[in-house]
C-alpha cells in the first residue's frame, strides 16, 4: 500500500497534524528516525498539505537511508510546490548524488540555474555539488560498458591517484571509484594513508568512512593533527552520536532553533565540518566556547552583526576563552574542506 493510500484511510481531526509533526521533529532530534517517519506519515494522513510534516518526512527518509523513497517524495513536494522549494531541492539533489544519479543532478541544477539564481546561503554547496556531479557523470560515461571486471582494479595505485589530483571534486571521484573495489584490495592502502602525515585530515576521515561502510573488523592505526590512536572501524559512532556534537548542538539549538531556524541549520553544518576534520578524535576545546564561536561564524557568514560580549554572556564564558577558541578556529577554517 502506498503512502497516499494509507493517508486516505485516516479520519482527520483538527490539530492532529500539527501535534504529530511536532512529535516527529522531536523524535528526529532525539535520534529515533524510524519513529519520526511514522509520525510524519501519520501527520500527513490527517493533512496531506501539511508543509512541516512533508519536509520532516523528507528529512526522515534521508536520515534512515531511504534514498529512493526520499528522492521520489522530494519530486512530489516540488511538483505540488510544498514547502520551501530550494530547501527541498537541496535535499533532493543530495539524495540523487548518494544514489549515483549524477546526470539527473546536473540536469536538475542546470535547469534551476537557468531560471533563477541559487539563494546565497545555498549557492556554494549547490555549485560544488553541480561541479562534482558533472565530473562523476563524465567519469561514468568514459568507463567501458563492456568491461565486466570494472569493479576490480588491483593494479591501480590509489594512493598516487589521490595525491596527483589537487581539486576536491577529483579526489571525491577517486574515492567513489575506490568504493566500487573489493575491500581487501583497497584496505591496505587506506591503512597506509591513515598514518601518512601528508594525507589531509578530512581525506583521512573519508577513507575511514570507507572502512566503516565495509564493516572492516580489524583495528587500524590513525595519526591525525598530532594525535594517534587505534580504532575498530565497525565500532566507530556517527558524527551525530559523539558527545561533542550532542552537547554543542544542544547549546546551539537552545539559542537559535526557535529564533532563527535557518541560522541554526547553518551552525550545525559548521559544527559537522569541524568534527569531520577531527574525526574520530574529538576537538580539544571546551563545548561552550566552541558553540559561541560557531554561533558567531554562522552570523558572520549570513552577513549579520556579531556581538561578542553578548555571545560570551549568553553562553556564560569569558571573553578570553571566546577569543582563544576563535583564534584556533580561524587557523583551521581554510583547512576544514581541504582534501
Amino acid at each position: 500500500m502506498s503512502d497516499e493510500d494509507e493517508f486516505s484511510n485516516i479520519v482527520p481531526f483538527p490539530g492532529s497534524a500539527n501535534k504529530l509533526s511536532k512529535e516527529g521533529l522531536e523524535e528526529l532530534k532525539n535520534g529515533d528516525k524510524e519513529k519520526a517517519v511514522f509520525l510524519f506519515s501519520d501527520a500527513l494522513a490527517h493533512d496531506n498539505d501539511h508543509e512541516e510534516a512533508a519536509y520532516g518526512l523528507l528529512l526522515a527518509y534521508a536520515e534512515t537511508g531511504r534514498l529512493r523513497q526520499g528522492s521520489e517524495w522530494a519530486e512530489k513536494m516540488m511538483e505540488k510546490a510544498t514547502g520551501s522549494y530550494f530547501e527541498v531541492l537541496q535535499v533532493y539533489v543530495s539524495l540523487l548524488a548518494q544514489l549515483g544519479e549524477y546526470e539527473k543532478v546536473v540536469l536538475t541544477l542546470e535547469a534551476v540555474q537557468a531560471e533563477e539564481r541559487f539563494p546565497a546561503r545555498m549557492a556554494e554547496q549547490l555549485f560544488e555539488l553541480l561541479e562534482l556531479s558533472r565530473n562523476m557523470a563524465n567519469a561514468e560515461v568514459e568507463k567501458n560498458p563492456n568491461d565486466e571486471n570494472a569493479e576490480s582494479s588491483p593494479d591501480i595505485d590509489w594512493k598516487n591517484e589521490l595525491k596527483r589530483h589537487h581539486e576536491s571534486e577529483n579526489k571525491l571521484a577517486v574515492l567513489s571509484e575506490m568504493r566500487q573495489q573489493h575491500p581487501e584490495e583497497v584496505t591496505p592502502v587506506i591503512e597506509e594513508m591513515l598514518s601518512d602525515e601528508e594525507c589531509k585530515p578530512l581525506l583521512k576521515t573519508l577513507l575511514l568512512f570507507l572502512l566503516k561502510d565495509w564493516n572492516i573488523e580489524k583495528n587500524v592505526w590513525i595519526e591525525k593533527i598530532d594525535r594517534k590512536g587505534e580504532f575498530l572501524p565497525t565500532s566507530l559512532s556517527a558524527i551525530e552520536e559523539s558527545m561533542t556534537y550532542i552537547k554543542v548542538s544542544q547549546l546551539l539549538e537552545n539559542s537559535l532553533a526557535h529564533e532563527d531556524p535557518v541560522l541554526f541549520k547553518n551552525a550545525l553544518h559548521l559544527l559537522k565540518e569541524i568534527l569531520l576534520f577531527y574525526y574520530p578524535f574529538p576537538p580539544s576545546v571546551q563545548m561552550e566556547p566552541l558553540a559561541a564561536v560557531i554561533h558567531a561564524e554562522a552570523l558572520n557568514q549570513s552577513g549579520m552583526e556579531v556581538d561578542v560580549l553578548f555571545l560570551c554572556s549568553h553562553y556564560e564564558i569569558l571573553e578570553k576563552n571566546f577569543c582563544e577558541t576563535k583564534e584556533e578556529y580561524d587557523k583551521l577554517k581554510t583547512k576544514l574542506s581541504e582534501l
